[in-house]
């Protein structure tokens, strides 16, 4: 258990202060299984709280242009975080830009965390799983696209779940206040998503026509 170790659990964006900069996030839910059947116990991020020196990464990468913010305030009960972020990078600024967006539309950008276990303090549980006692963190991160990851088309499995994505991100284009550089890769996104769509149409024979609700969903992209 000496490795790092990166977790996902449902989160919640609390609060998004535009002026100042600063999210109020939720990285964590405590007691609660993840999908690995682990549990991040109440307690374990008391002293890796007070101690750390956390970082606010995107895709929990430690490179220059995914370091987005620090966290200004921290409080181990309820495992928010208040993160300041970096108004002055283009990454920082497209992320606080998601993040109005998603707490306008009522949605929550995907976050998770990156730490490594602490000797003693782990313990497996009913279910086969980690109880996490205590931990040591390094980071949290967001994904920069809310719920759509670096590359979102991997994840699709059904026509139904495509066009879903393409019209957040077509919502995104149209209300979003992103840098032009951000707007691009969603726009490159969506031209990859109605590919997906529409291709199903393209190959269908008169014996083996498209479902309805395929043919319903591309005449929904044409309209928007």
């Amino acid at each position: 258990m000496q490795n790092k170790i990166t977790k996902s659990l449902k989160t919640s964006v609390q609060d998004v202060n535009e002026a100042k900069g600063i999210v109020t996030i939720q990285i964590t839910q405590f007691e609660k299984f993840d999908s690995d059947n682990d549990r991040m116990l109440k307690g374990a991020f008391t002293k890796t709280w007070k101690e750390g020196q956390q970082v606010h990464l995107v895709d929990h990468k430690m490179a220059l242009d995914k370091f987005v913010g620090l966290p200004v305030r921290k409080d181990a009960e309820s495992g928010i975080i208040e993160s300041q972020l970096n108004l002055n990078k283009q990454i920082g600024k497209d992320l606080l830009a998601d993040y109005q967006f998603s707490h306008l539309h009522g949605r929550s950008l995907q976050h998770s965390h990156g730490f490594m276990a602490v000797s003693g303090k782990y313990t497996t549980n009913e279910k086969g799983g980690k109880d996490f006692a205590e931990i040591k963190q390094f980071e949290y991160t967001t994904t920069l696209f809310g719920a759509v990851s670096e590359t979102p088309l991997h994840g699709i499995k059904s026509e139904k779940e495509a066009y879903d994505l393409f019209e957040l991100l077509c919502l995104k284009v149209s209300k979003g206040n992103y840098t032009d550089e951000y707007g691009k890769l969603l726009e490159a996104e969506i031209e990859k998503l109605k590919s997906m769509i529409l291709e199903p149409l393209k190959h269908s024979t008169l014996n083996q026509e498209p479902e309805v609700s395929t043919q319903q969903i591309s005449k929904r992209i044409v309209i928007i």
